[in-house]
């Protein structure tokens, strides 16, 4: 397995990517049902994988399961300042189903909340995408809003669900 181990859960490592990665990434960010739920639109190659590893305030993890990547997970937009960041993530598509999002978001919160400091973390969703909601009403987070017509996806306005979780929450759910 390239890379080390940052954290562990009981099925999934997370680690740092690596340049080997960027193939993996590239494919499956690309796969049509992998970037629909996201609000990347336009092919990505490698070279942009590269480009967007460069962001000062996100952190980019990859969930493996005996050492193979099964998706990307990350914190973004993250503030030091006011304690706050935003949690995305994506499992490819034939990894789905198998609770790997909801225990590769866990151990992103982990760092999130134990390492960063962090005192809350978002998410945003687009409203129909019900497996993404799930896992994050599985984790403790909590609806705060929607943003209307807020992503244009596949030829029209979709709004966005805002999710939220403080890190008290997290501590009561994990202790």
């Amino acid at each position: 397995m390239p890379g080390s181990a940052f954290l562990s859960g009981d099925r999934l490592t997370l680690r740092p990517l690596e340049p080997d990665d960027h193939a993996f990434l590239s494919r499956h960010w690309n796969d049509p049902t992998v970037r629909h739920g996201t609000n990347k639109y336009t092919p990505i190659t490698e070279s942009d994988i590269a480009d967007l590893l460069a962001a000062d305030d996100t952190v980019y993890f990859l969930p493996c399961r005996d050492g193979e990547p099964v998706g990307l997970t990350w914190l973004f937009q993250i503030s030091d300042v006011h304690g706050n960041g935003e949690l995305g993530y994506w499992i490819a598509t034939d990894e789905t189903g198998q609770g790997y999002a909801t225990e590769a978001a866990r151990l992103s919160l982990r760092h999130a909340f134990d390492e960063r400091n962090l005192r809350k973390v978002t998410a945003r969703v687009f409203e129909d995408n019900d497996a993404s909601m799930r896992v994050l009403e599985k984790l403790g987070f909590r609806e705060e809003g929607r943003l209307r017509d807020h992503y244009y996806v596949d030829g029209r306005s979709v709004n966005a669900v805002l999710y939220g979780m403080l890190e008290s929450e997290f501590r009561n759910r994990t202790e």
